[in-house]
């Protein structure tokens, strides 16, 4: 992940605490989020109008976008949808691509979770608050200013 993605995880909404609640940040990486619910299968038609099709190292991974921009991963056990990851590039913010993740949200019956563990409603305004509160957005504003704060984070832990 690129200093200036914001991470999200989608999640089936019924595996979530309703907003403004937060998952542990451990718990989404090792979480089979879609073991119990289905993914539209109509998915991988939508992640392409998002974003291009990108070669995958992997049979179980499937990624859509560039690495360090927009970008989704969907990971599949045995064919069957697993995980699904969303970087969002905050320093080119794509309207587009930001209206239709809202919609894939909808579809799916899912939640966006962002990497710190804040669960967001499916709302334009919801999504546009995460990427403004993230460290991504902070970054990408002053990059100065962000590496020196962080800088001085790590003096204090020292």
């Amino acid at each position: 992940m690129a200093t200036w993605q914001v991470v999200f995880h989608v999640v089936p909404r019924g595996s979530v605490p309703p907003p403004p609640k937060r998952l542990a940040p451990a718990e989404l990486d090792a979480t089979d989020w879609w073991a119990g619910a289905a993914f539209p299968a109509d998915y991988a038609r939508r992640l392409a109008a998002m974003a291009p099709l990108v070669r995958s190292s992997s049979a179980d991974l499937q990624t859509w976008g560039a690495a360090d921009g927009n970008r989704i991963d969907v990971v599949s056990v045995g064919g069957r949808v697993s995980r699904v990851m969303v970087r969002v590039d905050v320093r080119r913010l794509d309207s587009k691509f930001g209206a239709a993740l809202i919609d894939l949200m909808r579809v799916a019956d899912a939640a966006l979770v962002r990497n710190d563990g804040l669960v967001l409603e499916r709302t334009i305004a919801a999504y546009s608050g995460a990427l403004r509160g993230s460290n991504a957005w902070k970054y990408a504003s002053d990059p100065i200013a962000f590496l020196a704060a962080e800088q001085l984070r790590d003096d204090d832990d020292s």
